[in-house]
């Protein structure tokens, strides 16, 4: 079981990582819920999107009496519980994975290291076992993490570090929606995740699962093989790409922007397209910084006013897509309210690659998708 069904709600808002304000289905009644996953759920968290809640128990002093169990997207039952795929794991996909499996011991630490399972199989050789929970499922591709895990990549290390003391180091993603005909490590969100799964793959066996969860929370394997590729290692290495960063001002602007001088910018959500050959990872991180940066790109001039988070959403590619993703935007509404400033778009001729949103695009179903499939679809050309 990945939860119990004990509420309906819908999704008000997600104010952190670890919070969902959702509105009871029958009563209307507003309820704090804890979120068990801490991954970013772009593609979850809309306004009205359908939750099933579980409840915490009767501690009257817990922060949250519910928790966020699972989302009902389209068709599929989401469950949010990244640590209750181990259970998956254990009783319906670890048979399938190692060969006349004997015994499973959960939680094994070998010196300070503890490992989801420690498993023999019948030739009494011994299995370590790493599970990870995959909801990252768009356009026929699962991908995880859907956020930068340096843990998931010290659990790799230390898998293959241990195959030289006799165990052999298995990774397992257990995907829980959908229907997807791959999986592939996430080289957009966490390329060093990639290019470390896809260099360590001949040390430690990697695995893929697709299993659905019925509305009661029933887990039901659909497929103990589920197709791994590894073949974008190399792309996640050289750390080059496109990408959107996302920001609000709350009040109107007047900005002095580089050659450009002063420009006049209204409240609400900006999203900026740009592309780096190299060090994207970098740029970003450059780009996130409201201070102690010499101004080189438009958008430095603009990001020290922004309000809020700013959110940075990389694409690795092997060419400038900044123009295409640019026009992603403003096909979902984004637009160009500055004309012949052209700002971000200096050397190329399109209008501008700053385009103004009047609400916050990432809570448009439209434009979050558009914007996997543009990812997806890369990676399929």
């Amino acid at each position: 079981m990945f939860f119990t069904r004990d509420r309906e709600a819908l999704l008000v808002e997600r104010p952190n990582r670890f919070v969902i304000i959702a509105r009871d289905s029958a009563s209307g009644e507003l309820l704090t819920c804890h979120c068990p996953n801490p991954g970013r759920l772009l593609e979850f968290v809309f306004p009205g999107m359908p939750l099933i809640l579980e409840k915490r128990g009767d501690n009257p002093a817990a922060k949250t009496r519910w928790t966020a169990a699972a989302v009902r997207y389209g068709d599929s039952i989401v469950p949010l519980f990244s640590s209750r795929a181990n259970g998956a794991a254990e009783q319906l996909i670890l048979k399938h994975i190692i060969p006349g499996l004997v015994s499973v011991r959960p939680e094994f630490r070998v010196g300070d290291s503890r490992f989801d399972f420690l498993c023999e199989d019948s030739r009494r050789r011994r299995h370590l076992v790493e599970v990870k929970s995959c909801s990252l499922v768009a356009h026929g591709t699962a991908m995880f993490p859907d956020a930068p895990s340096e843990r998931a990549i010290k659990h790799l290390r230390e898998l293959a570090a241990l195959r030289g003391e006799g165990y052999t180091g298995h990774v397992l993603f257990v995907v829980n929606h959908g229907s997807p005909s791959r999986f592939i490590p996430n080289l957009h969100t966490s390329p060093a995740f990639a290019s470390e799964l896809s260099r360590l793959s001949g040390t430690v066996r990697v695995h893929a699962a697709l299993v659905h969860c019925t509305g009661e929370g029933e887990a039901v394997l659909v497929d103990p093989a589920l197709p791994v590729d590894l073949s974008f290692g190399a792309l996640a290495a050289q750390n080059r790409g496109s990408y959107l960063v996302i920001f609000r001002f709350d009040e109107d602007q007047r900005i002095q922007v580089g050659a450009l001088g002063e420009v006049d910018f209204p409240r609400g959500w900006y999203a900026y397209a740009g592309s780096a050959q190299k060090n994207l990872s970098q740029r970003l991180a450059r780009h996130l910084r409201r201070t102690r940066k010499n101004k080189h790109w438009h958008v430095d001039y603009l990001i020290p006013f922004s309000t809020g988070k700013i959110t940075a959403l990389p694409v690795m590619t092997a060419r400038n897509e900044e123009c295409r993703l640019a026009a992603m935007c403003r096909d979902n509404g984004g637009k160009t309210l500055w004309p012949g400033k052209r700002i971000g778009a200096s050397d190329c001729s399109c209008a501008s690659h700053l385009l103004w949103f009047p609400e916050n695009p990432l809570r448009s179903r439209g434009f979050v998708d558009d914007f996997l499939r543009f990812r997806h679809a890369w990676l399929r050309a």
